[in-house]
């Protein structure tokens, strides 16, 4: 796995203005195209863009190296169902707006991110494997804008990566979640769908997820990161998911939103709110293309993404740890 990964880096050239479109040509090659299902229009499933793409793959590699990570869940801790999904974004944000992990823009430092994630079970293929863990570590400059990861071969690589819209953005008065919806709908709009997205998901969809992606992998100070979780219940669908368990076996509440193909969790502790992970799995029978020309149908509650943030802290530079 890590000679493929390997030889994948050196055959792509830099992310730059010139090379992108040749990187994504070569990306699309391993990824597999749609089966046209007529009379409807294919429903695609959504492409991670290319820099994802390259952690996904950078830890698979680390994962054959390292051997796999199991983790089981505990017993479930007592909690208190939450009353409603206003109820829930309220208690994340209060929970935001007291929570130590602080975040100081710092031109040149990075946000070391630790995450416990479930990998594929089977490369093309979008299933990831419940039985098995792995190992994720990543660093976000703290303008948003940029991602380091080990390359599987002991060599950080950065590229350029981001949900579209940076904390700074969002920290701009006034920070309400008004004005958050507002921001990150205009930076949806802004954003022609590629083919590294769902074509089919609604805008309530890609702002959802991209606040998903805002908490979970950028540098947010505290009450931006309250306003996101009073925002998400304004999002038409946004609904609440009383036991929710995260890729480390910890038990919490997620708010949950369902499109038209798949259905995304942000899962929060059920004790203090704080965020926890990320989970997605199909809702839809979908058949897919594979490349040498076989076919595969990704089954209705396929879990296609499964993650747990372990740590999140501020560092000087990518291979810093805390």
């Amino acid at each position: 796995m890590m000679d493929e990964f390997g030889r994948f880096l050196d055959a792509t050239p830099a992310i730059t203005g010139e090379a992108k479109e040749a990187a994504r040509t070569r990306l699309l090659q391993a990824i597999r195209e749609p089966v046209p299902m007529p009379p409807m229009p294919s429903p695609r499933r959504r492409r991670p863009r290319l820099a994802w793409r390259l952690a996904l793959a950078a830890s698979v590699a680390l994962a054959a190296s390292a051997g796999i990570i199991a983790v089981r869940g505990g017993e479930r801790p007592a909690t208190t169902p939450v009353a409603s999904v206003q109820d829930l974004g309220d208690k994340a944000a209060r929970s935001a707006e007291t929570d130590p992990y602080e975040i100081t823009p710092s031109p040149g430092r990075w946000l070391y991110v630790k995450q416990t994630i479930a990998p594929l079970r089977k490369e093309p293929e979008p299933e990831v494997d419940r039985d098995r863990r792995m190992t994720l570590e990543t660093w976000h400059s703290l303008d948003g804008k940029q991602l380091a990861l080990d390359d599987g071969r002991g060599k950080l690589v950065t590229q350029e990566y981001g949900p579209g819209i940076t904390g700074a953005d969002l920290a701009r008065a006034p920070v309400t979640p008004e004005e958050m919806i507002a921001r990150i709908g205009a930076s949806v709009d802004a954003t022609p769908v590629t083919e590294f997205d769902d074509a089919d998901a609604t805008r309530q969809e890609r702002i959802f997820r991209t606040i998903s992606q805002l908490l979970g992998e950028q540098p947010l100070v505290a009450d931006v990161r309250a306003a996101l979780f009073r925002a998400l219940p304004m999002i038409e669908g946004v609904s609440v998911r009383q036991d929710a368990i995260d890729a480390a076996g910890r038990h919490g509440v997620a708010f949950d939103y369902t499109g038209a193909w798949e259905r995304f969790e942000i899962i929060v502790s059920a004790q203090d709110y704080r965020f926890l992970g990320t989970y997605g799995e199909s809702v839809a029978d979908r058949a897919f293309n594979l490349p040498g020309g076989a076919t595969r149908t990704v089954k209705a509650g396929t879990p296609l993404v499964w993650s747990a943030r372990m740590t999140a802290k501020v560092v000087d530079k990518p291979g810093d740890q805390p």
